[in-house]
């Protein structure tokens, strides 16, 4: 999506609502899964009989939060942890499970901050303090200093609390009311405030989380396994792609094409060249970004936008840059909109065999791509969509990719690809894959910057937007003006063709 994570209250329940039915189908199983074997490299697949109720009991509650973990490797991170929360009634208990899998002792005050979170996931509308609940529960969390400075946040949202009902004649049935109530508020606005500097701790603490199930052997086996349990209540059904022309009327289509330019030029404050329709026509990847946000906005969640650049040097050089849209539906339940929540998950496991990344390859051959070079790119779901192409280019001589808040670092690029990646360290999408960037790529890391007109810096929650990253991509001229990167652009003296297709699911 362009401007944060905006996942509303009604996405929210359908994404729960649906996750927690499976999660009733699952749960009786769990005790049945077997643990990870002694040597650590998988999750065992059969069915053992538990040798003890206490070592049944620790195994069921290991695979549920490493389940849980690698739910959140998709895009939907956020909103998907919610159902786990749910599933556990409250973060109490998990952190209660923490304590029984990795022996982590946790005070009295992170399990009432557990509570508190409970009732901050339910005022919070992006639903993105759920993660905090997540990452109590790992020992990195605790390494790292993130549990206690959540306990210390609780602790004075709590001190405050208690000064507040104590003070009038209330009778002591209110003054705990009233205390209940304000220890809720106080903690959402404490860290709310504290959010900025944890950020970083938190997406630190998610990716090397992440990383210990790939250690383990289990990050592909748990996210096979939730797509084919999902699969059986109809969820993450891929389908087919279709090339169509006339997904929305023209007028709204104008108009949404035209209202994305002003918002990046607004928020950016770049300038951007423009085609005779209003199509960004990128000169840097400040502004191929900002591309990035319109075929966001364009296609919406009733098409996946896909957008070719052709690009006609002075010499006669011909290349293309095949732009790819992010995700616009967190609807486990797979629609005619295939840059979703399903596209997500079997991007993130199965790499470009999803309708999206089979819709960009029609594309491309219809746009008449053959031998010449091609530069793959895009924002997120776009990102790792273009990664995953270009781990299995199908015969296209993809010699670029560059991507922004994508978790790609696992994909098998070959090494005769360039790759780029943005990353901003409060990002909690970037870091969904576990690992590191190889070294051989060029990977920008550091702080989102703020857009403009913005007075508060970027938090997980807004850190994850495509127009911050051309603002992060045009403040590092080394990577905005790369001329690997650039060559594939519109510039002076070139021809440059901007080509869009609306690609749709069908069954």
């Amino acid at each position: 999506m362009s401007e944060g994570l905006k996942v509303d209250f009604a996405e929210i329940d359908r994404m729960t609502n649906g996750l927690t039915e499976l999660n009733t189908w699952a749960l009786p199983l769990v005790p049945k899964v077997g643990a990870i074997s002694a040597d650590g490299d998988l999750l065992a697949s059969a069915i053992l009989s538990p040798g003890s109720a206490v070592a049944a009991e620790s195994a069921a509650l290991t695979a549920s939060v490493q389940l849980g973990v690698t739910v959140a490797s998709t895009e939907a991170l956020v909103v998907v942890t919610a159902s786990i929360v749910k599933v556990y009634q409250t973060a109490e208990l998990a952190l209660a499970v923490a304590a029984t899998t990795i022996q982590v002792t946790v005070t009295a005050a992170a399990g009432l901050v557990g509570r508190v979170a409970v009732d901050v996931l339910l005022s919070v509308k992006t639903g993105i303090y759920t993660v905090v609940t997540l990452a109590a529960v790992t020992k990195e969390a605790v390494d790292s200093g993130l549990v206690a400075d959540v306990a210390s946040i609780a602790a004075h949202s709590l001190k405050d609390a208690f000064d507040s009902a104590m003070r009038g004649d209330a009778s002591l049935a209110d003054r705990f009311q009233q205390f209940s109530s304000d220890a809720a508020k106080n903690f959402s606005t404490n860290f709310a405030a504290a959010l900025p500097g944890l950020s970083p701790k938190i997406v630190a603490v998610e990716q090397e989380s992440l990383g210990d199930l790939r250690k383990l052997g289990v990050y592909d086996d748990l996210l096979s396994t939730l797509i084919a349990d999902g699969q059986r209540f109809g969820f993450f059904e891929d389908g087919r792609p279709k090339i169509v022309t006339d997904a929305i009327e023209p007028d709204k289509l104008t108009d949404r094409r035209d209202t994305a330019l002003v918002a990046s030029t607004v928020q950016t404050g770049q300038s951007f060249t423009t085609d005779a329709d209003g199509n960004i026509v990128p000169t840097d990847v400040g502004s191929l970004f900002a591309s990035s946000s319109q075929i966001d906005n364009i296609g919406q969640d009733d098409f996946a936008d896909v957008r070719i650049i052709k690009s006609i040097d002075v010499d006669g050089t011909v290349r293309y840059t095949v732009q790819i849209p992010s995700t616009q539906s967190w609807d486990p339940t797979a629609g005619a909109t295939p840059n979703d929540l399903t596209s997500d998950a079997m991007a993130m496991r199965f790499g470009n065999n999803s309708a999206l990344s089979r819709g960009v390859l029609d594309a491309m051959k219809r746009a008449g791509i053959e031998g010449e070079p091609v530069m793959m790119t895009g924002f997120s779901l776009g990102g790792i969509t273009a990664g995953a192409i270009a781990a299995d280019p199908h015969g296209y001589n993809i010699q670029q990719v560059v991507t922004a808040g994508s978790p790609i670092g696992a994909m098998d690029i070959p090494s005769t690809t360039r790759v780029t990646s943005l990353e901003s360290v409060q990002d909690p999408i970037a870091g969904l894959d576990g690992v590191d960037n190889p070294s051989s790529w060029s990977t920008v890391r550091g702080d989102a910057p703020t857009k403009l007109g913005e007075s508060v810096s970027p938090t997980l929650a807004s850190a994850h937007d495509a127009n911050r990253y051309s603002v992060m991509a045009s403040g590092n001229p080394a990577v905005n003006d790369d001329g690997s990167i650039v060559q594939f652009l519109g510039g002076s003296a070139k021809t440059t063709t901007v080509t869009d297709y609306q690609i749709r699911r069908t069954n």
